[in-house]
């Protein structure tokens, strides 16, 4: 009894060590919940002409399947942003996020009555190539800038040092896919940061001389 009285004793003694122990030196986080993190930062990320993504289909009916009812498929995406999708047929899917896809191309397998209860999986393989954005006109060091998911307009072009000498604030032309996405006025976005847009990889920004 007395032994059991001097454990218990030296027990209670060691606890609040053991907890500071804690506090002081956390667990790292586990890899599920790394893995979790990298994969919402990754669905976040527009898919682009030069991506490739492998898609998952499942919930294929028993009557047409093969094997265990999942279809393992692989694409790039050309220039034009078209894949050709397999009883789909072509789609354009850039400028999408993966989760946004996924939910596309699902509704279009329901909606063509191909399969009642489809679940697509899209994992993305961003391609490097197209992690820049060019600015090209009146700043002071055109170019190219790295691409990161916050990059707007407005920091763009600070990064570029802003407009040169004969550089035009009217007329900043954003270039997306071939096309001219929007027109806007440099003093308007530094004047009311709502007005700042969001660029994606790939972009052009033109800037009037």
């Amino acid at each position: 009894m007395r032994t059991l009285s001097l454990f218990l004793a030296l027990f209670g003694t060691a606890l609040p060590h053991l907890r500071a122990q804690s506090a002081i030196n956390p667990q790292p986080a586990a890899p599920a919940i790394r893995r979790a993190v990298a994969t919402t930062q990754a669905e976040s990320v527009a898919i682009r002409s030069g991506d490739v993504f492998d898609m998952r289909v499942t919930g294929i009916p028993s009557d047409v399947a093969v094997g265990d009812g999942t279809a393992n498929l692989q694409y790039a995406i050309g220039q034009d942003g078209i894949v050709n999708i397999p009883l789909l047929g072509k789609m354009k899917i850039t400028g999408l996020t993966s989760s946004q896809a996924e939910d596309q191309i699902q509704a279009k397998y329901m909606t063509d009555k191909i399969y009642t209860r489809p679940v697509v999986i899209i994992s993305v393989q961003q391609a490097q190539v197209q992690r820049s954005v060019t600015i090209t006109g009146g700043v002071r060091i055109p170019g190219k800038q790295p691409w990161s998911s916050d990059l707007t307009l407005g920091s763009a072009i600070g990064s570029a040092g802003g407009l040169g000498d004969f550089g035009s604030p009217k007329g900043v032309r954003i270039i997306r896919d071939g096309k001219v996405f929007g027109t806007y006025d440099f003093r308007e976005v530094n004047k009311d940061p709502s007005k700042d847009v969001k660029l994606l990889a790939g972009d052009q920004v033109i800037i009037k001389e």
